[in-house]
């Protein structure tokens, strides 16, 4: 996608207002409000980069319902990562597959008692891995199959792609000490990073945020999360790239904000 067109394409560096009016502490002292504006969010991002914990997150603070990609069902995934070439197909076709199921059961079996459905992926996507992974046989039988399943998928109606650098995925992919991933080829997983950048730098189907991630910990800190989750709730409409304050940088804006006491 080109840059016309796009909505906020500078990118917000956290400080100053947000899209509401508020400040960086206001934002942090006030819980956002569950979105109206939209009920189906996807929320997207290379392995690691924490798209299924902002999930959690998101659905216990809106009360959402969730659409988890079911990762370690794939009888395939294990080998895949020691051979990719071997196993690359089954393991496609598995999770394009499974996808499908479970996106058009949610559409089918509407929530009634949840107005915002998260979920941590976007199935478009599927597309990204099949490129990469995938020879030219290979690609055309699963575009074939793939095109056909995309058209009976509903679009979300909010796309959030959770961005990071290769070092910081690759260190918190080691953090979570899943036994499969650990045969990962860090330049698989930095290819995988250019792929998705590209992916979603021509992504114009939804409304997009785009969120840099590499100096906040939205697990561990709960104003990065609050104002993660104040952006997503603001964002309506083109495509708005958001890079957050690293805590202690918000700190130290909000002690000299501060008036200085007085001794005596």
């Amino acid at each position: 996608m080109s840059d016309e067109g796009r909505v906020d394409g500078d990118l917000d560096d956290g400080v100053g207002e947000d899209e509401t009016g508020n400040s960086p502490d206001a934002v942090e002292e006030e819980m956002s409000p569950a979105p109206s504006h939209f009920s189906r969010l996807a929320i997207e991002g290379v392995i690691g980069v924490g798209k299924t914990s902002l999930c959690h997150l998101l659905a216990e603070r809106w009360d959402a319902a969730l659409v988890l990609e079911e990762v370690e069902e794939n009888p395939f995934l294990a080998g895949f990562y020691k051979d990719r070439q071997s196993h690359a197909f089954q393991t496609q076709l598995w999770f394009l597959l499974n996808r499908y199921r479970q996106l058009s059961e949610a559409g089918i079996q509407q929530d009634l008692f949840h107005k915002i459905t998260v979920g941590d992926y976007l199935f478009a996507k599927d597309r990204i891995f099949a490129t990469l992974n995938l020879d030219v046989d290979e690609l055309g039988l699963y575009n074939h199959v793939a095109g056909i399943l995309e058209k009976q998928v509903a679009d979300p109606d909010l796309v959030v792609y959770l961005q990071a650098s290769t070092g910081v995925l690759l260190r918190r992919i080691a953090d979570r000490g899943r036994a499969f991933e650990f045969s990962m080829e860090p330049a698989y997983i930095d290819a995988l990073n250019d792929a998705y950048n590209h992916f979603f730098f021509h992504y114009d189907k939804t409304p997009l945020l785009v969120v840099n991630t590499d100096e906040i910990d939205f697990v561990a800190e709960r104003a990065d999360f609050e104002e993660i989750a104040a952006q997503i709730a603001g964002t309506r409409r083109g495509v708005t790239y958001y890079r957050p304050l690293r805590t202690k940088e918000k700190a130290s804006l909000r002690d000299r904000g501060r008036p200085e006491k007085k001794s005596g």
